[in-house]
């Protein structure tokens, strides 16, 4: 890290959405990047950090990989260990994305299930996944399902719907399938859904499950950095989430935790190095992968803390979500989407974090333009108008993702509010 940038940070940190901040991140300054949530943001300061520690590597790569190589990535994971709640690494390791973690879980599963007691796969056997499941994990699967005998379950889970429903729906939907003599083994939802970005209440979830005898999968890809999490209350089986998509770790980087009962059976998708009972050199030794994201954890926490800590960015982030959308919602005379809530209630602002829902006006260009057209919107506003939004169509009909972020403010959310406008021709 540069004089420069240790001396910034001896500073009292810009305020959260102010101009001085955004400088922090390497954004185009003309850029309104209403999108982290889909590739994240790296601040400066984590990006040297990064530059330094290639530069260490480099120094002597013998000696990183064969004499420290597991010690630093072990260093960089404990502090995210600790924000999951654990005090260890035994349990976690590091891994690109949480789509590698979630397929290392499919590509294991017959070992797995070997390991809890279940039968060879058949058919019959299923994965349980809903309908917000993310694209290239259902693909994952599907590929699974088509190559390994598994059968596929994938329930309709409307939005906004309430607890209660959800749980009656999908405990239904297990007592409906083993009625017929199939097994549901495996269940894999989010905890914070990409499309629609909204929350999902993975305790009473995964507590479900258990006591159903289903194991338990959540591709948590937009949790951490965006919610508190402790793996002691939710006890998954498996659980990964993105470090670069909300705390601020360079690309591709991801935690994943395995269950210990599960720890001798579990691989890479990549088989690799395999070294005896050493479940986490597997994924961490993948050849000779760059490893200098992973080691960005650190500096990453450390410009968190300065700029205000967890509890603050968490803060922000949702209370921005809650305004920006309802302006942008305003400007189209449209609505936002809430999502799952406790018990009966639906309605409400605590069912999303940092990522808002707004619901596409049904003006003629939309009509006429219909998939083709909401289809090229991104690419579109990103090259014209330097606007950065997720459309996506879910029930039916279409609706835009907006990520709230601490380098953004309410003036950003109306400037994508308004383009939205002109582009959709409302």
């Amino acid at each position: 890290m540069t004089n420069q940038v240790q001396n910034q940070m001896q500073q009292p940190a810009p305020a959260l959405g102010s101009a001085e901040l955004r400088q922090l991140f390497a954004l185009d300054p003309d850029y309104v990047a209403a999108n982290h949530g889909s590739f994240g943001a790296t601040p400066r300061a984590v990006m040297e950090a990064r530059l330094e520690k290639m530069y260490d590597i480099e120094a002597n790569p013998d000696y990183f990989m064969k004499i420290t190589y597991d010690a630093k990535l072990d260093e960089a994971l404990l502090p995210v260990a600790k924000l999951l709640g654990l005090e260890t690494v035994a349990d976690v390791v590091f891994t690109v994305n949480a789509t590698t973690g979630v397929n290392a879980v499919l590509r294991s599963l017959k070992q797995v299930l070997k390991a809890s007691g279940r039968p060879s796969p058949s058919s019959k056997q299923k994965i349980l996944c809903f309908s917000s499941v993310y694209g290239n994990v259902l693909n994952g699967i599907n590929y699974t399902t088509t190559n390994d005998e598994f059968g596929i379950l994938n329930v309709d889970i409307p939005i906004p719907i309430s607890e209660a429903d959800l749980l009656d729906r999908v405990n239904a939907v297990i007592e409906s399938e083993r009625a017929q003599g199939s097994d549901v083994v495996l269940a894999i939802y989010d905890m914070i859904s990409s499309v629609p970005g909204v929350i999902v209440p993975v305790e009473r979830l995964t507590a479900l499950f258990r006591s159903r005898g289903v194991l338990t999968c959540i591709d948590a890809a937009h949790a951490i950095g965006q919610v508190p999490i402790d793996l002691n209350l939710i006890q998954a089986d498996f659980f990964v989430s993105n470090l670069h998509k909300w705390l601020y770790v360079p690309r591709g980087c991801a935690v994943f935790y395995v269950a210990p009962r599960f720890q001798g059976v579990i691989h890479h998708p990549v088989i690799s190095e395999i070294r005896g009972k050493d479940w986490r050199r597997g994924f961490h030794w993948v050849g000779t992968t760059d490893v200098s994201a992973y080691l960005c954890t650190t500096a990453a926490l450390k410009f968190r803390a300065w700029i205000g800590g967890e509890a603050a960015i968490m803060d922000y982030t949702h209370r921005l979500a809650v305004g920006g959308g309802q302006i942008v919602a305003d400007i189209l005379g449209t609505r936002v989407l809430k999502g799952v809530g406790p018990g009966e209630e639906t309605d409400g602002d605590a069912f999303y974090a940092a990522m808002v829902n707004v619901l596409v006006p049904d003006t003629d260009v939309v009509k006429q333009g219909g998939d083709v057209f909401m289809g090229a919107l991104q690419a579109k506003m990103l090259k014209e108008d330097k606007v950065g939004i997720a459309p996506y169509k879910f029930g039916g009909v279409y609706w835009i993702r907006l990520s709230a972020q601490v380098y953004l403010n309410e003036d950003d959310f109306v400037v994508a509010g308004n383009t939205l406008k002109r582009v959709l021709g409302v």
